[in-house]
């Protein structure tokens, strides 16, 4: 009888305990998130760009304060994407690595900036660092967003 009951109670804990994750799965998930967020970054979405970060998102910028919040940071988006036109090049996709409920995401881009009404292009090669946070859901949105630049005297 106690072996039994033993076996109910492992049978139980083991129904009841949450799913190992994949991490190959989660890696592409977030890959999936990162070519959408570049997506809508060239596009001039704020709304996309916002469905990829976490409601707790920080932004720590290059030479400026921290950006708290999503709705913060769509805040600051506004005038960044009145102001100009982006293309993301691919330098190199860098790694992600997947620890539980966050993931790390290390990644180079030339960020290509056009202002608006302008022939100007003004490109800069940037590394970044991104930590991302497991939703409720299972899917993944961006919680800290942080990058700088390669070269000297950068105009962002």
């Amino acid at each position: 009888m106690r072996s039994a009951s033993a076996l109910i109670w492992s049978v139980l804990f083991v129904a009841a305990a949450p799913l190992a994750a994949d991490p190959a799965a989660d890696a592409a998930a977030i890959r999936a998130l990162q070519a959408a967020w570049n997506q809508a970054v060239e596009a001039g979405s704020i709304e996309g760009y916002l469905a990829v970060l976490d409601t707790d998102v920080e932004l720590l910028p290059t030479d400026a304060p921290p950006i708290r919040g999503r709705d913060h940071y769509g805040q600051f988006l506004g005038p960044v994407f009145e102001q100009d036109r982006f293309e993301i090049e691919v330098v190199d996709p860098g790694t992600v690595e997947v620890d539980g409920d966050l993931a790390y995401a290390r990644y180079d881009y030339i960020i290509h900036r056009m202002p608006k009404g302008s022939d100007k292009r003004i490109s800069s090669l940037r590394k970044f660092l991104d930590v991302l946070r497991r939703q409720d859901d299972g899917s993944w949105r961006v919680l800290k967003h942080i990058w700088n630049y390669n070269e000297p005297d950068v105009t962002p």
